[in-house]
């Protein structure tokens, strides 16, 4: 979504943006040109919806959308850019029929409401779908279901490794497709091999809605150079190197704990960690055996949180891992902070509730 937007606000269109969650502030959700919307446009917008909506229950997501879709009317935008947050079909943004669709990756996640394969997961990120509309994905493993469901709803389905190809080359990486904006590209600004993945069925996604929405080569380079995004592999300090990911699943925290080994010098690896007790946490903990010396758990604040006590004792009982316990992710991310040396390397991940409570301890 970042270099969506960041390539449609440099091609001179007025690009809204609506994704979830936050990490400071609940206006980072709803961006008009790269920036977050004011206290008073949001509260204006909810005064909207609460009067229309009489005696009709909105949970917390649903309000949020129709804010955001409410505001970009009123600021007549020309691109607008929605993130699906819960797997896709039921999903509040689902309730607009995109003109296009990108599927970046099919990762097991939320299982007690996606299901627990790939393939269950699969087609329910398919529920964007639309009939004749362009679609991509950019996973290059993508389960049948996917394929199945596209088929079915006539959708004009892209996917890695059949209609697109990336490959990292030198300082760069080559995107290989049948269009215009194939090519040569400088790498995103964003940290990590997956970001090349991201990108090129992003850029492959643009070629496919040209004629609506034309944009250049240089537009995409200028975005990709320029891509923003708080708690993705965001560095917060060097020497020692301190990092922010949000990294709360398999999928993410493989592609974590790679671009940690290529970053790793000689020092101790410290991470600050908590985790969701309805995720596989088991299995966004296994990359890092063998990586991370020092473990600083604490409990998230939300009663979805795993106990610091089961954490403990799965990684320090079960794993044989080092860990220091503290009370809260704050206390955490001080308590590794008072022991590093100068070539020691932090990650702070597991979900955006660490990376925000992390950034509020600076």
């Amino acid at each position: 979504m970042a270099l969506l937007e960041a390539i449609l606000v440099h091609a001179g269109y007025r690009v809204g943006v609506y994704s979830t969650p936050h990490l400071l502030r609940y206006n980072e959700r709803i961006r008009l040109n790269g920036n977050p919307v004011s206290d008073g446009v949001l509260t204006s917008s909810f005064s909207k919806i609460d009067d229309a909506r009489g005696d009709i229950s909105l949970s917390y997501f649903e309000f949020g959308t129709l804010a955001a879709l409410d505001i970009f009317d009123d600021e007549s935008v020309e691109v607008q850019i929605l993130e699906v947050g819960l797997g896709g079909r039921l999903d509040a943004v689902n309730i607009v029929d995109a003109d296009a669709t990108i599927i970046s990756s099919i990762s097991i996640d939320h299982i007690d409401w996606l299901g627990d394969d790939r393939e269950k997961i699969a087609l329910e990120k398919a529920g964007v779908f639309r009939p004749k509309q362009p679609a991509c994905c950019g996973d290059k493993t993508v389960p049948r279901s996917l394929i199945d469901y596209a088929k079915k709803l006539d959708t004009a389905l892209s996917l890695a490794g059949r209609d697109f190809d990336f490959k990292r080359k030198g300082q760069g990486w080559c995107l290989t497709a049948d269009h215009a904006l194939a090519g040569f590209y400088p790498l995103p600004s964003l940290q990590g091999q997956h970001q090349i993945q991201n990108a090129a069925a992003c850029i492959h996604l643009l070629a496919k809605i040209q004629e609506k929405i034309p944009v250049s080569k240089k537009n995409i380079e200028y975005g990709l150079q320029h891509i923003a995004l708080m708690g993705r592999l965001q560095q917060i300090r060097s020497s020692p190197d301190v990092f922010l990911d949000v990294a709360h699943n398999a999928e993410s925290a493989i592609a974590l704990a790679r671009f940690i080994r290529k970053q790793h010098g000689t020092g101790t690896v410290h991470a600050v960690f908590s985790v969701f007790a309805d995720k596989q946490f088991d299995q966004v903990v296994e990359p890092f055996i063998g990586l991370i010396d020092q473990w600083h758990i604490a409990p998230i604040e939300n009663a979805r949180s795993i106990s610091v006590t089961d954490l403990d004792q799965f990684l320090s009982g079960k794993l044989r891992q080092n860990c220091s316990r503290y009370q809260t992710i704050s206390q955490a991310f001080t308590g590794a902070e008072n022991r590093l040396n100068e070539d020691d390397l932090v990650i702070c991940f597991g979900s955006f509730y660490v990376v925000e409570a992390c950034l509020e301890a600076l």
